[in-house]
Formats: C-alpha cells, structure tokens, sequence
C-alpha cells in the first residue's frame, strides 16, 4: 500500500511538471523592438514644439468676404494688361512743316487787317527744295497805301503794320510770312509783290494775286503777262485758328533746265520797291519791333 502510494505521488508529480512546462512553452515571450528600430521612429517623428508666451495676434477688422471684394472690383476695377506709361501719356502730335510754321507767330496782331498767313515751299522745276533762299515781300496796308515816297498817300499809311519783310528758307525749302490781306491800289487787284533771291542773286521777281479777284485779275494787263500759268499766282485763302491762311508755292530756275514742275511766272517789280535794305525786316509784318 505504502508503495502504491509512492507510486502515485509520483506520478502526480510528474503531471504536474508536464502541465507547467506547456504552459510556460506556450506563453508568447514579451517583445522588445531592436535600438535601431527605436532610433529611426524618433526621427521620422518631429517632437511637438515646446509652448510659446508670444500673444496670438487677433485680427482688428473682420476678413473680406467674397461680397465686399466684389463691391471692391466694381469701385477700382482691375486692368487684366497693365497701362504702361508711354500708354498712359497724351500722344505726341507730330505738325508739318507749315503748320510748324503758323504755329511760330506767337506775338499778339498790332496791325489793322485780315491776319494772314503766307507758307509755301521754294522749290526747282524737278521738286527739290531749295534750302537758304531768301524770299522778300511787300506790299499796301489795309487801305491799300504803301511806304514808299513815291505813293502819293504815304503820309496816312498805318504805322502799326511794317510792309515789308524777309524769310529765309528752310532745309526743306518752306517759309512763312505774317502779314494782312493788302487793301486795293487803284486801278489794280489786291497783289503782294515778292522776290526771291539767294547768293546775292535774284532768283525771281513775281506777284501774288487771290482767287476771290479772279475775275478783276484776268482783265488785268500786268498778269496777262503770265500767260497760260498764271493760275499759278493765285492764293486761294482758308480760314485757320484765328487767321487766314495761304499756299505760295514758288518753282524757280536753278539752271538745271526744265523738269516735272512749271516755274512760277514772273512779273514785273512795280514803282514801289522798298527803298531800304529788306533783308534786315523779319518775316512778321503785323508787328511792329
């Protein structure tokens, strides 16, 4: 009995162990992740940033909304393609040599008169300008007296206006006088006298006569003379900006021959050519200096 006692004790001890050691055997071992495991997760991982005592700052006014941006744009619209300056700057007017020309007589009008403006363009029978011509007129005032002492009126002539002048022309071959629409001198048209002269030389010696007289101009003897081109001593007057103006285009004999363009017809000088030097007068007849 005692040995079958010993018998089972020890069978129960063994048991026992048994169940112990499958239990141990099937407890999953804890898990520890390797150190370089643990050191890249660090890394990936920024730590959270450490607590600020700066004030947050509070907006005063509330955020635009999509209404008031709105009435924004309909006040100050936006320009898709910007306006550059030479855009936004007034354009540049580029005149003409004769409105260049016009534009140069600034001096208030002292004489009595139509003002008028006389620009033309000295030129050779092929069209070429003929630059650093000088280019004479004279002519009555606005009652039709000249100074000269031969005119039996000179004596009332207007004081105001000065008669007689010079233009030099330009590299493009223009000049320009200011002056008045001559009065009548009985028994002729209304005529301006001109010369034109360069290098000491005269060019040319003619008169200007106006469509408006044409019908008085054609019975007249001295343009007569002209024959077939004297149409081309009349001056057909325009209303400008506080002025009359007119074309005199002149074509003079260069001695090139003939070429495209007719010369201006010339004629005679008449009893009163300036008995001084005109060349020291200035191409501004409604003024006196």
């Amino acid at each position: 009995m005692k040995h079958k006692l010993t018998l089972l004790s020890a069978l129960m001890a063994a048991f026992l162990i048994g169940c112990t050691s499958a239990e141990t055997t099937t407890e999953p071992a804890p898990t520890t992740a390797p150190t370089a495991v643990v050191a890249a997760t660090a890394t990936q991982i920024p730590a959270a940033p450490e607590p600020t005592l700066e004030p947050t700052l509070v907006p005063t006014t509330a955020p635009e909304t999509a209404e008031s941006s709105t009435e924004a744009d309909s006040q100050f619209p936006a320009t898709s393609t910007p306006i550059s300056s030479e855009a936004a700057a007034e354009p540049i007017v580029e005149l003409s040599p004769a409105e260049r020309l016009i534009a140069s007589f600034t001096d208030p009008i002292q004489t009595a008169g139509e003002a008028l403006v006389l620009v033309g363009q000295v030129l050779d029978t092929n069209g070429n300008p003929v630059p650093n011509a000088a280019v004479e007129i004279w002519q009555t005032d606005t009652t039709g007296v000249y100074d000269h002492p031969d005119d039996p009126g000179t004596g009332s002539r207007d004081l105001t206006f000065q008669f007689y002048g010079t233009a030099v022309t330009d590299a493009d071959g223009w000049y320009a006088f200011r002056t008045i629409v001559p009065g009548k001198y009985e028994p002729r048209p209304r005529h301006i006298h001109f010369k034109v002269k360069q290098d000491g030389s005269t060019l040319l010696t003619s008169q200007f006569y106006f469509t408006d007289d044409v019908a008085e101009v054609q019975d007249e003897g001295i343009f007569r003379t002209a024959g077939d081109d004297g149409d081309l001593l009349l001056l057909q007057l325009v209303q400008g900006e506080g002025t009359l103006l007119a074309n005199g285009q002149i074509v003079i004999d260069t001695g090139i021959g003939t070429g495209e363009l007719p010369f201006t017809p010339s004629q005679a000088e008449g009893p009163y050519y300036p008995v001084l030097n005109v060349a020291e007068y200035d191409n501004d007849l409604a003024t006196i200096p």
